[in-house]
């Protein structure tokens, strides 16, 4: 393979179903389900499926959905979406430009048939007229959180906002005079979100015990909110919503269809008669561009091994036959992707997000997939992952879940299959590790982020550098490389104990450990965003490859004070990272492979 660039294909050719609907009009039903870039209109009756992509090559993901009067809404990126699933059109689709990055993030309607919506991450309420295609902003509902994920009227003119996840809350906001208030006391804002939704019986139930925006339908105790206050309520009407999360599935009453099950990957819907109780598959057909790739691994067998990203799935490529082989989903992977991995001997590991899950693969078993052995949801993100030398060990870490800041470490052993877990109290507090490497002594180095992607407020300003006794797992000592980087991105330390770094905004640097000083600094965010798992080391060449988006830069750990050099520009911007085998160097662009040639 002498081609400068090529193309080895699409590992998964797959689509992550999200938020659905069924839509009736004249007693025909429609199910829409909503995925990245389109939707996907079912007829229940007669069993066929129509795609209709989003409006202005939208390729956003959608949240929420909601039906009425036959028609479909939904939001994507910034843009508001209503389809006629019975004309197979969108009839209108609006950008709001508002500040926010999410339109759509949950729906309700009035009594009035007026649509309400809500947004992220500063959980504006607005409404839309069908009729006149008129959309209102009421404005922020809240200073502090991010997640909007419930929303419901009342008969008195009063919206209800459910809220997570640093500190739940639940807003009653009226329509008319403005009035806006919470119905928490500071000591019931926990961590966790607030609930609510429309019952079939008109009133809006609701309950402040749900830990995040998923595990909401228990309580011990619900709640019936009308006029701006909430009561105990000892019974609770159903609600037209049935399922959780971003797959939660609105059905209207005068739906005569259940939702049993539905999966764009494995592209079917199950159904049922709500009278009869006749139960069909309907087997769905759609094109797809293919799911995006998370980052690559060589491992010792000589194969390429990742996955996708929503869906999930796992696969491998042999780059002496130039094939892909995807073996499809792994347990509890949802939409989730494996981050980061890790070998030794026959035993890959890989951890993935949501909620911290570690697979260990025996390479041996070369029909097998990754088993799950444990979850972490102290590392409900992870990033990274590093084999320590001479052990049959695996450190690995990540970000925290929802409404937390900062994510632990945890060491796990491949022989007992199990994991001691260090908190990030007891190395960098509000610190997450998102990347690590190792000293010739087996100290380990980690590079940290201060940001909080669950919704909570950063505690921290700057990112540090750390070193770990590899003996005693105490911090060694830390420091801020530059001050304003959020973010290390990756690092990677070199025959001479110099630990070379870049951080989220691109800036890349030389730290020598024993002189404990930054001995350079390049800014390479000219060459696009840096990619996590972004190094990649050519040994006999002395030769450190660093991937960003737009090109690969090469650095020659040889002398003394070495500088990144561009070595390839990217045809084909990269997306994730990455692997050298053979004199090519391998990364995902989007759903696509890619390998291009170094010498």
């Amino acid at each position: 393979m002498y081609n400068e660039l090529i193309d080895h294909g699409t590992p998964v050719v797959a689509e992550e179903e999200r938020t659905a609907a069924i839509c009736t009009k004249e007693e025909e039903s429609r199910f829409v389900i909503a995925a990245k870039g389109f939707v996907l209109i079912v007829d229940l009756e007669k069993g066929t499926s129509k795609q209709v992509s989003f409006p202005l090559a939208n390729k956003e993901y959608p949240f929420a959905s909601f039906s009425s009067g036959g028609l479909f809404y939904t939001g994507a990126g910034k843009m508001l979406l209503v389809l006629d699933p019975f004309k197979e059109c969108f009839v209108d689709y609006q950008v709001i430009e508002n500040g926010e990055e999410i339109v759509g993030f949950s729906f309700a309607e009035d009594s009035e048939g007026m649509i309400y919506f809500t947004t992220y991450p500063h959980c504006h309420l607005l409404s839309y007229d069908s009729k006149s295609q008129h959309v209102a902003d009421y404005g922020s509902m809240h200073a502090e959180e991010k997640y909007p994920g419930t929303v419901a009227l009342d008969t008195h003119g009063w919206a209800y906002m459910g809220i997570g996840t640093e500190k739940r809350d639940i807003i009653a906001y009226h329509l008319i005079t403005g009035q806006k208030k919470s119905l928490l006391s500071s000591h019931q804002r926990q961590k966790g979100a607030g609930y609510l939704y429309l019952g079939t019986d008109g009133t809006v139930y609701g309950h402040i015990e749900a830990s995040d925006l998923k595990n909401v339908l228990t309580a011990s105790q619900w709640l019936k909110f009308s006029q701006g206050e909430c009561n105990p309520a000892a019974d609770v009407a159903p609600s037209s919503f049935v399922g959780t999360g971003f797959q939660k599935v609105h059905i209207p009453d005068e739906s005569n269809y259940q939702i049993e099950h539905y999966s764009l990957s494995e592209g079917l819907v199950q159904i049922s008669h709500k009278d009869s109780g006749i139960q069909k598959t309907i087997h769905l057909v759609y094109h797809s561009e293919g799911a995006e790739l998370s980052s690559l691994f060589l491992a010792p067998d000589g194969y390429i091994y990742g996955t996708s990203m929503h869906p999930l799935q796992f696969f491998r490529y042999v780059p002496t036959k130039n094939s892909l082989q995807n073996f499809g989903a792994l347990e509890k992977g949802g939409g989730g992707n494996i981050c980061a991995y890790a070998s030794h001997e026959n035993l890959l590991v890989g951890v993935a997000y949501a909620g911290g899950k570690l697979y260990v693969h025996d390479l041996d078993q070369q029909s097998s997939i990754p088993r799950l052995v444990l979850e972490e949801d102290q590392i409900h993100r992870p990033r990274c992952a590093l084999a320590l030398s001479g052990t049959k060990e695996v450190i690995w870490g990540g970000f925290p879940g929802y409404g937390l800041v900062g994510g632990a470490l945890a060491i796990y052993n491949m022989d007992t299959e199990k994991q001691v877990v260090i908190r990030n109290e007891d190395i960098l507090p509000f610190h997450s590790t998102i990347c690590l490497s190792e000293l010739s002594n087996g100290d380990i180095i980690g590079g940290t982020s201060v940001e909080a992607p669950g919704g909570a407020v950063s505690k921290e300003q700057d990112a540090r550098l750390y070193v770990l006794d590899r003996t005693t797992m105490q911090l060694k000592c830390s420091f801020v490389p530059f001050k304003g980087t959020r973010e290390i991105i990756a690092i990677y330390t070199d025959m001479y104990n110099r630990v070379h770094g870049v951080t989220g905004l691109g800036m890349y640097f030389i730290w020598d450990t024993e002189m404990n000083t930054i001995l350079s600094g390049k800014d390479l965010s000219s060459y696009g965003e840096p990619i996590r798992s972004g190094f990649v080391y050519d040994e006999p060449n002395h030769t450190l490859y660093c991937l960003m988006s737009d090109a690969l830069i090469a650095i020659d750990v040889k002398k003394p004070c070495p500088e990144p050099i561009l070595k390839k520009g990217l045809v084909a911007k990269a997306s994730s990272g990455t692997v050298l085998f053979n004199g090519r160097v391998y990364y995902g662009s989007d759903s696509h492979l890619y390998s291009v040639i170094i010498e």
